[in-house]
């Protein structure tokens, strides 16, 4: 119950965000728009530009405007982020009920499976034409990749919740945030980071570790980033 209110609240917590920053650019946007008006709304209409005297100013009026048109852009954007977060239906792996939804989708697609073959069957007897075979095709690939997604996340809750230390460091397989942890005791150079964001690992400010989703290839991953495998 508690993972699931966590995950719940984590999810929360970035449709929050998202919406605080869709508001804060908006203001932005808004703020930089009064700005280009304010800059030459006392500038009388068909006013000559004698010596460029006004050439600062409407400079600095059409750059107001076109800031506010990227920061509306960038509200937009948030705004569309939160709308997806709050409307999306799919399964997350980091949902501790991800297997129990899992299943129960499958179950489902494989009762459709079942009645479209049993329709199928009927039809052929009766001379009616057939569901388009696509339509079994797509709930084949489905189920499949259901099925597949049950068994890594089935694998991931065999995994030890453990830490596991290194020369310089040690791997945490985080049972609790769903993450395998790589911290470091220094700042790693290039090599390492380079190394580090091609086997999928991200850094995390409020973990103060890199780490991704986890799962054995995770692990894996990270005792090769930190040599304890070759």
């Amino acid at each position: 119950m508690a993972g699931r209110e966590d995950y719940e609240e984590r999810r929360q917590n970035r449709i929050e965000r998202l919406n605080n920053a869709a508001c804060k650019t908006a203001e932005q946007s808004n703020a930089a728009i009064n700005r280009s008006h304010n800059l030459t709304k006392d500038i009388p209409l068909g006013q000559p530009n004698i010596n460029g005297a006004l050439t600062g100013v409407m400079n600095k009026s059409r750059n107001a405007a076109a800031k506010a048109i990227i920061l509306d852009k960038k509200s937009s954007y948030y705004a569309d982020k939160a709308t997806a977060a709050e409307e999306n239906t799919a399964i997350s792996s980091d949902d501790p009920n991800a297997i129990t939804k899992l299943q129960e989708k499958l179950d489902r697609l494989e009762a459709k499976r079942e009645s479209i073959k049993k329709t199928n069957k009927e039809r052929k007897k009766t001379g009616e034409a057939p569901e388009p075979a696509y339509l079994l095709t797509n709930l084949g690939a489905n189920i499949r990749t259901i099925k597949k997604r049950i068994e890594k996340l089935e694998r991931v809750e065999t995994m030890l919740d453990e830490t596991i230390q290194f020369e310089g460091g040690e791997i945490v397989s985080n049972a609790e945030l769903n993450r395998i942890q790589i911290i470091f005791d220094d700042r790693q150079g290039d090599e390492v980071t380079n190394s580090l964001k091609m086997y999928g690992f991200h850094w995390a400010p409020s973990e103060q570790a890199w780490q991704r989703l986890r799962n054995p290839n995770a692990l894996y991953a990270a005792k090769k980033v930190c040599n304890i495998i070759k």
